[in-house]
């Protein structure tokens, strides 16, 4: 709050305009309320819908001076992530006017819609684990509409993973968590297709891989989430989650989870790019560069060279000037190259300050 709202804060809507003070007020009167250190069994919740989860209760975009090269869309200060059906939180405290709940999640904390949550009783919560103890499975296509008998209930993605029941034919009948008329849990039992979803773990094949890969590359990059799309730290935990590999939400956190990791830090960057080429393991090695990560998928040959191919989400290249950028803006299978034939002044993100293999085993 004193960060984004305070009265010499200049920060731009999506008018390109700075936000007035009267905005910040409304803001800030929305955000006056108190967290309470006692647990309420009461605040139990869970996630209906996909959900975008907010730094301050405001659909409001929140971006610094858009003139500059790397800022305005889509990095929006107060995009945080977004939260997946099924996923359990427990709400902190509600906004002012009632929309917005500030929750706390597995992976992530913030404000999200209160239309998109259920409370849940313990009746409801102990029926849950123990379905999901069972069997769990996960979401292979997107986006897949889970709907029956003409009523939508929200759309599952890679990353989404949910209990499910039965399996028979190439279907599997999975648990659809619905909020009541009276704004409890409840769950509808849908039937989706062997296409969509998949019992987990996985197997970590190369044709499955590539099954979630064609379904997932060429999306656009959403920052936080935003509008649903991954940014670079979703992408690799989407991907990886169905084969029961579980990341953290942040790319600095995810390659600390690693089994391994080798700091190549001090090294060059043709230096990086060759220790890569020849200890990399396909589909499990993450490379990590300051705010941004990647999965290494293998060697390709160009120009009679061996190099690194990469899967990464990213939103562009920057050259050493810094006051401008290559936009990408969407999942891609990018290598990693020393110099970038195209522009040879983009750094190379084997360039950067910082430079760690992440070896997940």
């Amino acid at each position: 709050i004193k960060q984004f709202l305070s009265d010499g804060s200049a920060y731009w809507g999506e008018n390109f305009r700075l936000y007035t003070s009267r905005w910040k007020e409304e803001v800030r009167g929305n955000t006056d309320t108190q967290i309470d250190n006692i647990y309420h069994a009461s605040r139990r919740g869970i996630m209906v819908r996909e959900s975008l989860v907010r730094a301050l209760p405001t659909d409001d975009p929140l971006f610094n001076d858009p003139r500059q090269a790397g800022e305005g869309y889509p990095f929006d200060n107060l995009q945080m992530s977004s939260l997946r059906p099924g996923t359990p939180v427990y709400t902190l405290t509600k906004s002012k006017d009632q929309r917005w709940q500030y929750v706390v999640s597995p992976a992530v904390t913030g404000w999200v819609h209160s239309e998109d949550i259920a409370s849940t009783d313990q009746k409801f919560i102990t029926q849950w684990v123990l379905l999901a103890h069972k069997q769990l499975g996960a979401f292979i296509n997107a986006p897949v509409s889970v709907h029956a008998a003409g009523v939508y209930y929200f759309t599952g993605r890679p990353g989404t993973i949910l209990p499910f029941r039965h399996q028979r034919a190439g279907q599997f009948l999975i648990a659809a968590p619905v909020r009541g008329s009276n704004g409890r849990a409840f769950i509808h039992w849908v039937w989706l297709s062997g296409n969509e979803f998949t019992a987990m773990p996985w197997k970590m094949t190369p044709e499955n891989i590539a099954v979630l890969m064609k379904a997932m590359h060429g999306a656009p990059y959403g920052w936080g989430n935003f509008n649903f799309y991954n940014d670079c730290s979703a992408e690799v935990r989407s991907l990886l989650m169905p084969f029961g590999i579980f990341l953290p939400r942040h790319s600095s956190a995810q390659v600390e989870s690693a089994g391994r990791v080798v700091d190549l830090s001090h090294k060059n960057p043709q230096m990086r790019i060759d220790y890569l080429t020849r200890y990399g393991k396909p589909f499990t090695t993450l490379v990590y560069i300051p705010g941004h990560i990647m999965l290494y998928i293998g060697n390709t040959t160009m120009n009679g060279q061996v190099v690194p191919m990469t899967y990464q989400n990213i939103w562009g290249l920057r050259p050493n000037h810094a006051n401008s950028r290559s936009i990408i803006g969407e999942a891609v299978f990018l290598p990693l190259l020393r110099f970038y034939p195209e522009n040879p002044e983009l750094i190379s993100l084997a360039g950067k300050v910082l430079f760690k293999l992440g070896y997940i085993e």
